[in-house]
């Protein structure tokens, strides 16, 4: 890893350019960031900091880690989403992964991908944030309309592991945290896509580095907990 106001430099220049349906109920609350690089002579496998991913690298290339959090997925309270930019000793970009639902794709894919200038542009799904190089790839979801409305909720408080000991939830809060999801963020996504999202920041405005993030996360579950706990005794 660099010096942070290098690696700040480097998130900037090649985080991803994101495309919402226009119906997306939800905004990104931050982008967290971590950059791995390896050695001119050898290659390196590294752990990601904030998911499952072992990084593969070769000789001389970077690889800039983004975490996009969320409040909700349409489907439960707590989301994060990434994208891994992998770059050559000569600032080409070489790879691009987005996670679908527990993997990690590929989303360079030539004549597929689009760019605006070192940016890939990437497509959301619908109120889940699972990530595509092109709208069309969500076809093969079977469930991407019911999730959004029949099914929204139905996880109540996702808890990661990372986050033992700091978010927690039970079998009660989860119902209503799935009642509180579906009253309020139900929708028929409109499976149009918009770079004039009308809430969302730029991603380079909502980067930050991981620890920081990992932080912001705690707080915002632990606040959101608390609202949906007072509107139920309310």
């Amino acid at each position: 890893m660099g010096e942070p106001g290098e690696d700040r430099k480097l998130a900037e220049r090649y985080v991803p350019h994101v495309r919402f349906d226009r119906a997306e109920p939800f905004d990104i609350q931050g982008v967290g960031y971590t950059v791995y690089t390896a050695g001119p002579a050898s290659g390196a496998a590294v752990q990601s900091v904030s998911s499952k991913l072992r990084i593969q690298m070769e000789p001389g290339e970077s690889v800039i880690e983004y975490a996009f959090y969320y409040d909700f997925d349409i489907q439960h309270l707590y989301d994060l989403e990434h994208v891994f930019v992998k770059i050559d000793s000569e600032g080409r970009i070489v790879g691009v992964l987005g996670s679908f639902h527990g993997k990690f794709l590929n989303n360079l894919l030539e004549g597929e991908t689009e760019w605006e200038g070192t940016h890939a542009i990437l497509y959301v799904q619908p109120g889940k944030h699972a990530f595509m190089p092109a709208p069309h790839y969500f076809r093969l979801f079977p469930d991407r309309d019911k999730c959004c409305g029949e099914y929204a909720g139905q996880d109540g408080l996702l808890a990661a592991p990372m986050f033992e000991g700091r978010i927690f939830t039970e079998e009660a809060f989860d119902r209503q945290a799935e009642h509180y999801i579906k009253k309020k963020y139900a929708f028929v996504p409109a499976w149009e896509f918009s770079e004039e999202y009308p809430r969302l920041s730029k991603a380079e405005d909502l980067l930050m580095p991981w620890k920081e993030l990992e932080e912001l996360i705690v707080r915002r579950i632990t606040e959101w907990k608390r609202r949906i706990l007072k509107e139920k005794s309310s």
